[in-house]
């Protein structure tokens, strides 16, 4: 079996979009064509990883992460101490839930700029570990600042708070030439960057409030690991297009 999709358990743990499963790296490896490729995967050797005493490999960076906040009086206490609130978009809200539940694992937050800035040029985290698309979170509000906290809102729930550790103007022509190979606006992605996205970039660390209320169930990466069969190899499978968001 070859590497990259040795055990993809530990992926399962770390690539869920509420659509389905996300490899991290596969639209842009997809879209870049062989010198891209070249590019990722000679940065670094693939990493080595063990397994955990279930039999399954330890998710992307090691541990699967859970932001969620179950303590009422410090979840009413981040909201209080928030200066500004933003209603998400359908993307953001997928973006919140699958860091919450630990599908960007090892994010404990969307990128900060200097996080941003790496993965954008490198394809990987400023520590060297495999990210293929930035995750972060856009606003037209000209009034947040570094420094403050956000309330992010989704249709009537209140879904996290974010700290603001960085706010930018992104390069998007940049962005979109480095991670989908294209600065064209026929590419899906470019266009997504560039009509559905804010004028700046805000990241930092996240706290979760609670999950978006959908109409069909979408299982954490928690719970999936649980129920995969142990030391046995997995593979995840779409019939058209590679697994991406």
């Amino acid at each position: 079996m070859l590497p990259a999709v040795h055990r993809v358990a530990s992926c399962l743990g770390s690539s869920f979009r509420c659509s389905g499963i996300r490899f991290l790296d596969a639209a842009r490896q997809a879209s870049v064509g062989t010198k891209h490729l070249a590019r990722s995967f000679a940065a670094s050797a693939m990493p080595a990883y063990q397994p955990e005493s279930s039999g399954h490999i330890q998710p992307h960076g090691g541990s699967l992460i859970d932001l969620m906040v179950r303590d009422n009086d410090f979840k009413r206490g981040l909201i209080d101490s928030c200066q500004h609130q933003q209603e998400c978009s359908d993307r953001n809200a997928c973006d919140v839930e699958l860091l919450t539940v630990g599908g960007f694992s090892p994010l404990e937050g969307f990128l900060n700029k200097d996080a941003y800035d790496h993965v954008v040029q490198h394809m990987r985290l400023p520590g060297g570990l495999l990210l293929g698309l930035p995750v972060v979170l856009d606003t037209n509000n000209d009034n947040i600042r570094e420094g403050q906290r956000v309330l992010l809102s989704y249709k009537g729930q209140n879904l996290a708070v974010l700290d603001i550790e960085s706010k930018w103007v992104p390069n998007k022509t940049l962005e979109t030439k480095q991670c989908y190979g294209t600065s064209s606006l026929e590419h899906p992605g470019t266009l997504m960057v560039a009509t559905e996205r804010g004028k700046y970039y805000v990241g930092g660390k996240l706290y979760g409030l609670e999950l978006p209320r959908r109409v069909f169930p979408c299982a954490p990466p928690a719970c999936v690991r649980a129920e995969l069969p142990t030391d046995t190899d997995v593979v995840a499978f779409q019939c058209r297009n590679p697994i991406h968001r």
